[in-house]
């Protein structure tokens, strides 16, 4: 009974490596002819005349062939993997993944280490977006696993303290580089006390006593409505398994290959999309050779197509069918030699009506002549 258990734990253990390494197993057939020798008896009767023989049976053997089945245990990578050099399955992504990232089943991609997946903001496909475990500081990005940068219009500020590290100051040129204001942001001032933003002249302007009294009394009043006022955003703590927390928020851990593709910007003409992501030629038309070489698929008709069409002297682009004026050359000459024989024909066939007719009027004399010599009475 316990080697009964350990044979099946084995087998369990043997199929779940095989699933480990992407492996699958089929039973194939192979039917082959292989040569044997075989015996027959053949019986030999005697003449009808020797009576008192009997039939002769001879045994004899001769060569021939039988089909031999056998079965065997085929081990191949399973649908959707292909096998490399070292002898291993690994999964294939047919329309490919994005930078940083890697394929980690079939046609599914999984950012590399030090990257977590994002979403654009344009068509909502996936990339790879590279962590920074220190937040970078204001005016910076994290362009790199734990590489920070400046942002477009922001500039990188001495460094003090440790002596490595610095923040990102914003640029103004505007205001002469705001002059009697700070610079607060990418071509953006805050002007000093007494002084007021000037659109006009782009500067800050100097304002009188008046005003300031004025400008400070409205300034109070928004402080006040914004103190009353909160939000709150959603902050996540826990993801479900095929999501990575990060930041407060759930990233997927595996996404599909090169999701956009056609789904979002569409095929050419002549073109439908796939569900696979891929453009195909629409029914009625087929590749072009440039397509192989250029990679980009062109469509055009096919001959049958193209013959099938030729009521519509131009196509979709309002471009001239080549097969139009060829055609309708050769269907214009068929015809005007068909014309020319009917009225030959016709002519030829009354010239005949005629004639007959003309036969059939002449007078019918009769073949008996008299001699004037002969006597009359």
């Amino acid at each position: 009974m316990n080697f009964i258990w350990a044979v099946i734990l084995l087998l369990c253990s043997a199929t779940a490596a095989d699933q480990r390494d992407n492996f699958c197993e089929r039973n194939e057939t192979i039917r082959t002819q292989v040569p044997v020798i075989k015996q027959r008896t053949i019986v030999k009767d005697p003449p009808k005349w020797k009576v008192w023989k009997k039939s002769q049976k001879i045994t004899e053997t001769y060569n021939s062939e039988e089909e031999q089945v056998t079965h065997r245990l085929i081990r191949e990578c399973c649908p959707g993997y292909l096998q490399v050099e070292v002898g291993l399955c690994e999964p294939v992504c047919s329309r490919g993944c994005p930078a940083h990232a890697s394929c980690a089943a079939p046609d599914r991609c999984e950012c590399i280490s030090g990257y977590v997946s994002a979403r654009s903001h344009q068509d909502g496909s996936h990339y790879c977006e590279p962590i920074c475990q220190t937040s970078c500081p204001a005016g910076a990005q994290c362009v790199s696993p734990n590489t920070c940068a400046c942002r477009d219009g922001f500039t990188q500020l001495q460094p003090t303290g440790d002596g490595v590290s610095a923040d990102c100051a914003p640029v103004c040129q505007v205001g002469d580089g705001c002059a009697n204001g700070k610079c607060i942001d990418v071509e953006r001032c805050s002007c000093n006390a007494g002084y007021r933003w000037d659109k006009a002249e782009e500067r800050c302007a100097e304002v009188s006593a008046e005003l300031m009294s004025e400008e400070q009394d409205t300034t109070e009043e928004i402080a006040e409505s914004l103190s009353t006022s909160s939000t709150a955003a959603f902050t996540a703590t826990e993801c479900p398994e095929d999501y990575v927390l990060f930041r407060g928020e759930c990233r997927e851990k595996q996404f599909n290959s090169n999701e956009a593709g056609c789904l979002k910007s569409g095929c050419g003409a002549h073109q439908t999309c796939l569900e696979s992501g891929t453009c195909h030629c629409s029914e009625g038309y087929v590749p072009e050779e440039t397509s192989e070489t250029s990679g980009v698929l062109s469509c055009k008709r096919t001959l049958l197509n193209q013959i099938l069409a030729l009521n519509e002297a131009t196509d979709d682009e309002d471009e001239l069918n080549p097969w139009t004026i060829p055609i309708i050359g050769v269907a214009s000459g068929a015809l005007f030699v068909l014309l020319i024989v009917g009225l030959l024909g016709g002519r030829r066939y009354r010239q005949e009506r005629a004639a007959a007719a003309s036969k059939e009027m002449e007078c019918q004399y009769s073949q008996k002549t008299v001699d004037v010599d002969e006597y009359v009475p």
